[in-house]
């Protein structure tokens, strides 16, 4: 499909990849200003007006196939994410592919190490010599395998591996909790909030033991997403028995919804979307104006759930991607989570991330 294209439009498509690379596209929902009379508009500054909808989000249950690469579909973007907190380490690794059958096109892996929350590696590699399976989760990228998904004694198992300039990984994941997946905004989005991540890491040339907390999605794009959504902003937390994914999409300057999916003990509820309420504060500048502080409020009496959340920002920074901003915040989340059978303290560090196409 691309033997004998030109060196420029070989590195377009390169940039393409590297603009998807990180998107992690939910449903939609409430976005607060610096205060509650205030609604932001989609590039960051707040402006009076309230542009909630609510639609909500409806998840159902996935097989280890549905990780696939998805062959029946035009040319398009599929990105497979991982993440990992071990200790005061945290890692991301994203595999991109741009295809239609899955081993003709191009794809790119990309690795990010923290320590404390302050980034100490990032190694990208893009081929044009790859293989994404449509059977199973396998991916393999100039020759190696980079994810390898299967079932093991009714676990789903991923080995994800990666190695450059002598920085890299070698990990286990083993989920703890059900997956789900469903339509997002214009892309598809699976996710698997809970695991148990073991194994070693390289930082030049140095190994370290990893035994941590997972957390996995993959998500299916349309070549046209950022032309027609506006970005989107997430996070999840990972406490014990319980994991919350939260998300907001801006399809449009007036147009948002939002949706909380909460597991517990390994299985998944959402939230019924009227009962969440999203505030976003602490605006400060770094290339365009950026939330640091979140406000999660649940009060979800159908389902017996209630929170109150507060996510505050301990570290970001800005990752350069053609034609797009993006930040990766290192935060801190705080509060209480009560379900009809428990109720668990927050107090955790985790991840979120911004885009704006």
């Amino acid at each position: 499909m691309f033997t004998g294209m030109k060196s420029g439009w070989a590195v377009l498509v390169v940039a393409v990849i590297m603009v998807l690379i990180p998107a992690s596209p939910l449903d939609r929902g409430v976005y607060g200003g610096n205060d509650g009379d205030e609604r932001e508009i989609a590039d960051g500054h707040p402006v009076a007006f309230d542009f909630s909808t609510n639609d909500g989000f409806t998840p159902e249950n996935i097989s280890l196939d549905d990780d696939a690469f998805h062959a029946d579909m035009p040319l398009h973007t599929e990105t497979w994410y991982f993440e990992c907190m071990s200790g005061n380490f945290s890692i991301v690794f994203i595999t991109t592919v741009l295809s239609q059958d899955g081993n003709r096109g191009a794809a790119m892996a990309g690795l990010y190490i923290y320590r404390d929350g302050h980034m100490e590696v990032m190694e990208r590699m893009p081929s044009f010599s790859f293989s994404a399976s449509d059977k199973m989760p396998l991916v393999q990228i100039s020759g190696s395998t980079v994810i390898r998904g299967f079932m093991e004694g009714g676990h789903m198992i991923y080995n994800v591996s990666f190695e450059a300039n002598g920085r890299g990984i070698s990990l286990q994941f083993v989920n703890d909790t059900e997956g789900w997946q469903g339509a997002a905004g214009m892309g598809w989005w699976l996710a698997v909030p809970g695991f148990h991540v073991s194994g070693i890491m390289k930082i030049d040339g140095k190994q370290i033991i990893v035994d941590g907390t997972g957390y996995h999605d993959h998500n299916v794009f349309s070549l046209s997403t950022p032309a027609a959504e506006r970005g989107y902003m997430d996070g999840k937390i990972l406490r014990g028995r319980f994991s919350i994914v939260w998300g907001y999409l801006m399809h449009n300057i007036l147009d948002a919804d939002s949706f909380v999916i909460l597991s517990e003990d390994g299985s998944y509820t959402a939230v019924s979307p009227d009962s969440t309420e999203m505030k976003f504060s602490s605006y400060t500048y770094d290339m365009g104006w950026i939330p640091t502080e979140v406000f999660i409020s649940i009060n979800d009496s159908k389902n017996g759930i209630f929170a109150n959340l507060h996510i505050t920002t301990l570290d970001f920074h800005h990752i350069r991607l053609p034609f797009l901003r993006y930040w990766r915040y290192h935060v801190r989340v705080e509060g209480e989570v009560i379900t009809p059978s428990h109720r668990e303290k927050i107090d955790e560090t985790d991840i979120m991330e911004r885009m704006i196409y």
